[in-house]
């Protein structure tokens, strides 16, 4: 259902567009059709109607992308002549793109592409080669070399579009760069301040943090009754205060206590594994004069940077190259397989 006489349609629907530029380019012409129509009287309320725009322009962008696939020249034209793709449309606003890769007695299911159109889109490994696999005693895939090549390039072509993968253990084609999960932290304490109301109205508690984060607090009195209430909390440089102006009489002469739970420090076990693992294999870890920030020198004269955030249950890893993919410079230093396959989300230890 797309108007052919409008020349933006023509111009996408015929001219060669990058992967990145098809992304963009459709998006952006699917949101202003899909808007005309929720402003029309006569469309505003007619779902089919609007789920077939949905399906037209899904289906435009997955040949643009397809096409743009088939014209780089880092994927084998051989293995690009084999990639097909089919959508599905769950409602208006909610559509999947998914690329098979055909053979003679079968079709592999690759990838999908969720809400390809909305700004979260996100890539999906149905079939891709996995942390798992790579890293086995004896590797087994369900593709050539060559297929694995190809693959590779056509994941790198993808990002381009700012399309990626979510989970760190759907794939080992995903960049190095940038890639970020959760992990466990291990070092909460107990902190406590308390203070002697002296007068009703206003009263501080201030807790110093250096640089750990409060998971949660109360405030009581002598007699354990919780006021945690009467005042509002705040973190600034490093020091977290509870802060009142409603005392209420009845509390002067009483000390109240402030009892924070603190995620102090940033030990990790996911990061003391990686020093072990690094260290069996000839590499050191240094940490970095900025907190929260490790590095390791690889023998390509290159540096994998990690940052740590409590806060947040992360782990970012950063690599100069940003298109290399987790498979790429596993191959060279397969200590980062190891590594990442030891601490996955589903390691209890480490999550």
């Amino acid at each position: 259902m797309l108007n052919y006489n409008d020349a933006k349609i023509q111009a996408l629907a015929t001219g060669e567009l990058t992967a990145q530029e098809a992304r963009t380019q459709i998006s952006a012409a699917y949101a202003s059709a899909l808007a005309t129509l929720r402003n029309d009287p006569l469309w505003e309320a007619n779902l089919p109607a609007m789920m077939t725009v949905t399906r037209s322009f899904t289906a435009l962008l997955g040949d643009k992308l397809l096409q743009a696939l088939k014209a780089d020249q880092h994927i084998d034209p051989a293995f690009a002549e084999r990639l097909w793709v089919d959508l599905t449309v769950a409602d208006v606003d909610h559509s999947t793109l998914t690329f098979h890769l055909a053979s003679a007695d079968h079709n592999q299911d690759l990838l999908a592409i969720e809400a390809p159109l909305g700004p979260d889109a996100k890539l999906v490994a149905k079939n891709l080669p996995t942390l798992l696999q790579v890293t086995a005693a004896e590797p087994v895939l369900d593709y050539t070399d060559a297929e694995v090549q190809a693959l590779s390039a056509m994941i790198k072509v993808l990002y381009t579009a700012d399309l990626g993968f979510k989970r760190i253990d759907e794939t080992v084609l995903q960049p190095v760069d940038g890639l970020t999960f959760k992990t466990r932290y291990d070092n909460t304490q107990v902190r406590t301040v308390a203070e002697t109301a002296r007068e009703a109205g206003d009263l501080a508690l201030t807790l110093p943090l250096t640089a750990g984060v409060v998971l949660s607090y109360r405030v009581r009195d002598n007699n354990g009754d919780d006021w945690t209430e009467l005042g509002t909390a705040d973190t600034a440089d490093r020091t977290f205060t509870w802060t009142s102006a409603t005392i209420p009489p009845e509390l002067v002469g009483h000390t109240l206590k402030l009892e924070a739970q603190v995620r102090t420090g940033e030990n990790s076990p996911a990061l003391d594994e990686l020093f072990v693992i690094a260290s069996s294999n000839a590499i050191l870890m240094r940490q970095s004069e900025t907190l929260g920030h490790y590095s390791l020198d690889l023998q390509n004269q290159k540096t994998l940077a990690i940052a740590i955030d409590p806060s947040a249950d992360t782990i970012t890893l950063h690599y100069p190259e940003p298109t290399t993919q987790v498979l790429e410079l596993n191959h060279t230093y397969p200590f980062l397989g190891d590594w990442l396959k030891a601490i996955l989300p589903m390691r209890r230890a480490f999550n």
